[in-house]
């Protein structure tokens, strides 16, 4: 494809410039220059600045003639963000009216909305990374091929017929040579572009298995004890011959504060966390534990006693994560002593508790700022690394993680919102991170092609007979085989000594669907339909489309 305009801005000792990339003329030419290499499937653009240079905005523009029948996917900015199908017609106005709500109330922090303009206007589409324009098998793909350096945002307005490339460079400073943008093109199905893409990216898989686990969360919540967990254990160990479970993960609870890992709340866990792994190991089962590494909250010991460690925005305030707990707050993740810490915590949990599996929580608070020497992205692919050089070949897991910095390098990756109660709450429609059944069962299935080529999928929680979920068992059936045909990882919450008959077909047929092969997806009388084999027996799954 090539571009009908490409242009950066940027600015040295307080002065602004602009230079078009395709003339290589403006004023700024002779104080930073460009290498634009344009191909029929690639584009790249190389920054040279004679001095230290910020590139406040890096833009590139291509034409595109949608058609009515055109499916446009756009992927979100992390994990819980809403990734789907959307017609030419789709309009995001009520996600960017909310997302300014949002952000002049400051109440949530999990997107992109701080740093990404969401105009008014319909037919406007926005995704971050990677995405695709299908007309039933045939697939037009775009792709970044250096997210390391900064995120890549794709636009699409269907009513111009553009589709605009703005890399987020703000805020860090360049002073040699850099691949400031490099987009890839591909055409073909659905394996031949991500296949591709992936190739050119250089980026494989760590091969883990499917495997299924219990976690405490979606049973206990915040409500866990010693007395608890170790009759949780005992249940699950008791079943394993008929519901096998490989990993036992304490959740979110076992704290005494967010952030304060290794001191677990004294009155539930009198003998602290090791009694609790060693029994789960015991048991034939891995020991695996929920930690948000890169935020605490206020009542926390890392707060009070190292707010040097906390990160601040240029006017000195604390950075707000997410408004969970009653706010949770960023740490710096490029203060050595911080670092320090944070090994030692993890370290501590592999090998004095004898951890082996590692969920990894809110993870995009390691990029909410950029500094002048790292972009958003420069610091989340460095945390990421970091996290994996700490546990070493232990199990990752990682949630809330823009999703191409966690290719290659973590075992899996949530690729959706989390579930909810209900299956799509009133609330879900305010924002592009809330929690959803129904938006973390899209999510999953759009998000399929990066399963065994970027990461194996974390395909949230089964409830089967949960009492904590008030949709109808069919819909749990639902939820449970698109999670059996994404072929990742299963946790579950479910007390299994209270499985009928019905309870113990729908585990097994879900289990059985890891054997499945997707043959086609697509959409018919407002239903997503998605064919599979199993056994070579063709089989279909319907979804209704409520978006």
């Amino acid at each position: 494809m090539k571009p009908t305009s490409a242009t950066v801005t940027f600015q040295q000792h307080d002065n602004r410039h602009e230079l078009d990339l395709l003339a290589e003329s403006g004023e700024g030419g002779k104080l930073l220059r460009a290498e634009t290499k344009i191909g029929d499937d690639r584009v790249t653009v190389t920054l040279v600045p004679e001095i230290s240079t910020e590139i406040v905005e890096l833009k590139v523009v291509f034409p595109f003639e949608f058609d009515e029948k055109d499916h446009i996917l756009m992927n979100g900015y992390q994990s819980w963000t809403v990734c789907k199908e959307y017609s030419i017609d789709t309009t995001n106005e009520i996600a960017e009216q909310m997302a300014k709500v949002l952000r002049h109330r400051k109440t949530d922090n999990t997107g992109d909305h701080d740093f990404t303009r969401y105009p008014k206007q319909n037919r406007w589409l926005h995704g971050v990374s990677y995405g695709y324009i299908r007309q039933k098998a045939d697939f037009h793909f775009f792709g970044s091929l250096n997210e390391q350096q900064g995120f890549t945002f794709f636009d699409i307005d269907t009513k111009a017929g553009t589709l605009t490339v703005r890399k987020e460079l703000e805020g860090r400073l360049f002073d040699s040579k850099f691949t400031a943008l490099d987009i890839i093109f591909l055409k073909g199905n659905e394996n031949e572009v991500f296949d591709g893409y992936f190739n050119a990216l250089g980026i494989t898989s760590t091969n883990a298995k499917p495997m299924t686990g219990y976690t405490t969360w979606y049973r206990h919540q915040q409500d866990i004890s010693e007395k608890k967990l170790l009759s949780d254990i005992q249940d699950v160990s008791d079943s394993s011959s008929r519901f096998p479970c490989q990993i036992f993960c304490i959740d979110e609870g076992y704290e005494n504060a967010l952030g304060d890992w290794l001191t677990p709340k004294r009155t539930a866990f009198p003998h602290g966390i090791y009694p609790i792994t060693q029994k789960i190991k015991n048991s034939g089962l891995r020991a695996g534990i929920w930690i948000a590494p890169f935020i605490c909250e206020k009542h926390s010991r890392i707060f009070k006693k190292h707010n040097d460690w906390l990160l601040r925005d240029k006017d000195g305030n604390y950075v707000k994560a997410c408004t969970s707990w009653n706010t949770c707050y960023c740490l710096d993740t490029s203060n050595p002593m911080f670092r320090r810490h944070l090994k030692n915590v993890l370290l501590t949990m592999r090998d004095d508790w004898g951890v082996s599996v590692f969920k990894f929580d809110f993870l995009y608070a390691a990029c909410m700022l950029p500094s002048t020497s790292q972009t958003r992205a420069e610091k989340m692919y460095d945390c990421i690394h970091f996290l994996k050089d700490c546990v070493g070949d232990s199990v990752t897991i990682a949630c809330g993680v823009p999703l191409m910095a966690a290719a290659g390098v973590m075992d899996y990756c949530q690729v959706s919102c989390d579930v909810s109660p209900d299956w799509f709450p009133t609330l879900a429609q305010s924002g592009r991170e809330q929690n959803s059944t129904y938006r973390a069962l899209m999510d999953m299935i759009n998000h399929r092609q990066l399963a065994g080529r970027a990461f194996a999928l974390y395909t949230n929680v089964l409830p089967i007979n949960n009492p904590l979920f008030y949709f109808s068992r069919d819909k749990r059936f639902l939820l449970g085989r698109a999670m059996g045909i994404s072929q990742g990882m299963i946790m579950t919450s479910d007390d299994f000594s209270t499985y009928d008959a019905e309870d113990i077909v729908a585990w097994n047929t879900i289990h059985q669907l890891r054997d499945a092969e997707i043959k086609d997806i697509y959409t018919k009388n407002k239903e997503l339909i998605v064919e599979y084999e199993l056994y070579k027996q063709p089989q279909r799954l319907k979804i209704s489309l409520l978006e």
